[in-house]
């Protein structure tokens, strides 16, 4: 009686790494560079695309929004602060010097990229930087 069950264990962990196989292999390979580098030994749990973006979430882990070229518009960490080599090499330099300077690059929970800006979802406020203009400021929160 323990066999079987051992071995519907089995079957049935090959059964979600087939899974997740399938939805790396799925992914456009920016996609994937993108996770590998960021989320590294991560797993997709879902990953679909509509009208040119793509939807992806990583096992027990951040949600995240590619546009057709492939660059990222919304990373979420649903929770999870962003990672560090994310927020160093992912957001415009000046950012992440404003980051560095105030010792928040660990404090990074969501990122929104649009052509325009560029918004960090913090703890309890946000963080706006103006692309056009390099202008950052600080949305709700305590000091607002």
């Amino acid at each position: 009686m323990l066999y079987k069950k051992e071995l519907i264990s089995i079957v049935g962990l090959f059964m979600l790494i087939a899974c997740s196989s399938s939805l790396w292999d799925d992914l456009p390979e920016p996609i994937a560079t993108f996770i590998s580098t960021y989320y590294p030994m991560s797993g997709i749990s879902e990953y679909n695309e509509h009208n040119g973006v793509y939807y992806v979430t990583i096992k027990n882990g951040a949600t995240m929004t590619f546009d057709s070229n492939y660059t990222w518009l919304e990373i979420n960490g649903n929770g999870v602060v962003l990672p560090q080599l994310f927020i160093q090499d992912a957001l415009e330099p000046k950012l992440v010097q404003y980051l560095m300077e105030l010792e928040l690059t660990d404090e990074v929970y969501a990122a929104k990229n649009d052509p325009r800006e560029v918004i960090l979802d913090m703890l309890d406020y946000k963080i706006r930087y103006i692309k056009e203009s390099g202008d950052i400021s600080q949305i709700g929160g305590p000091t607002n």
